[in-house]
């Protein structure tokens, strides 16, 4: 499986030469054996420094990622929990900034992604979930269950930045005007809730079960998320012609299946 990100003294290959972003979001969730996933929507206040490009802080918005998990635009891959602590790794982002930025004397839209699912049940297509260099989850994030209900995480996170053309398709090679890894990140909650039941409205997807834990994280820093719902989301000229023609699986929430 293609791990969740490039950064930390790994080499970055450029299709034009870029310097290393400082990028900020939030990726939760894990891998191990047994494997849960955690669905989210990108919050209001999402962002990406980019200053190390001169191109200073980027407002981003999240973009639904497929038909059948809603407006789901970061997917994360929880573990085994063992002695109240799940192992957790970034499973897929989608992000795009909220309006075009400068770069060489022209307007680009800048992307985040992450595409760690190839070699899972239900890999999703680049075609449609692009992530243009090869990167490597950092080890040792965790999600630690207290005895008060709630939860604590540590999280590094890494992700591709690809830089398109303004108005043009971040699936089309010819709109890219370059693309690396990001520097890696380090997030951290305390005292977040959680619930063994599902939010009105979660996706029920039987491909990227739960396992019985819906966690809201209180994260407040460059990447808020709250839990998905099968509202349709955001939705931006930039997807794929074929990401939207091809027929797709409904989103199926808990309230309707309930």
């Amino acid at each position: 499986m293609k791990a969740c990100t490039k950064f930390l003294g790994m080499p970055v290959r450029l299709a034009v030469g870029l310097s290393a972003p400082a990028i900020a979001f939030l990726c939760f969730s894990a891998t191990a054996s047994a494997q849960s996933y955690d669905l989210f929507q990108t919050g209001s206040g999402a962002y990406v420094d980019l200053s190390s490009m001169n191109l200073g802080s980027v407002n981003l918005q999240g973009i639904p990622i497929q038909g059948s998990t809603g407006n789901t635009d970061t997917m994360m891959q929880r573990g085994t929990l063992s002695n109240n602590v799940y192992p957790v790794v970034c499973y897929a982002l989608f992000m795009e900034s909220t309006s075009p930025v400068t770069y060489n004397g022209e307007l680009v839209d800048v992307y985040i992604t992450v595409n760690n699912t190839a070699g899972s049940a239900y890999p999703i297509s680049e075609s449609v979930l692009p992530q243009l260099d090869s990167i490597t989850q950092p080890s040792g994030n965790t999600i630690t269950l207290t005895s008060s209900s709630t939860f604590n995480s540590s999280i590094s996170v890494n992700a591709d930045v690809i830089l398109v053309t303004h108005g043009g398709s971040v699936t089309n090679s010819n709109d890219i005007k370059g693309h690396q890894a990001a520097p890696s990140i380090n997030l951290s909650t305390t005292n977040s809730t959680y619930s063994s039941t599902a939010p009105s409205g979660y996706p029920n997807s039987s491909s990227y079960p739960s396992g019985g834990f819906y966690p809201v994280p209180k994260h407040t820093g460059p990447h808020p998320v709250i839990p998905a719902s099968c509202n349709s989301g955001t939705q931006t000229r930039n997807q794929s012609a074929a990401s939207t023609l091809v027929a797709k699986p409904a989103c199926i929430s808990y309230l309707q299946a309930y």
